[in-house]
């Protein structure tokens, strides 16, 4: 809520975009067998990663792009920055459980992973602002 009251363009815009990529990965990385995430739900584990998907990298992301928009921070920093803050987390749920890796899936795996989304986002941003859309907020 905070995010969209500052930068409710940003949020519009870029959220549902990393929401695909979010998706997108994790149906690969499920069907890879790279990882799991409890609850394990038969037949669809997609449906463990929907809060990650529509909430969490969605977030992150806005907040990412929020930081190089209005902030002036720079992009390489900021992806380094939130990748690792993702990577974190998932480290979190690793270490209680929640997370599973296998196939030679690691948190350097995951970082390398988060990083290609984000840059994936931080490019549909760069496209966006070069086709004219405006990432600034109305107030």
């Amino acid at each position: 809520m905070f995010l969209y009251k500052k930068a409710s363009n940003i949020v519009i815009l870029i959220s549902p975009i990393s929401s695909i990529i979010s998706s997108v990965i994790n149906a690969v990385g499920y069907h890879l067998e790279f990882w799991d995430f409890t609850p394990l739900i038969q037949n669809d584990e997609t449906i463990s990663a929907l809060p990650f998907d529509i909430g969490l990298y969605p977030v992150t992301t806005s907040f990412m792009i929020y930081w190089i928009h209005s902030k002036n921070h720079k992009p390489i920093m900021s992806l380094l920055i939130f990748c690792a803050l993702l990577t974190g987390i998932e480290f979190i749920g690793v270490l209680i459980h929640k997370v599973q890796y296998s196939n030679g899936w690691n948190l350097g795996w995951t970082f390398v992973s988060y990083f290609i989304a984000e840059i994936i986002v931080y490019g549909y941003y760069v496209l966006g602002k070069r086709q004219g859309i405006n990432f600034n907020s109305k107030k």
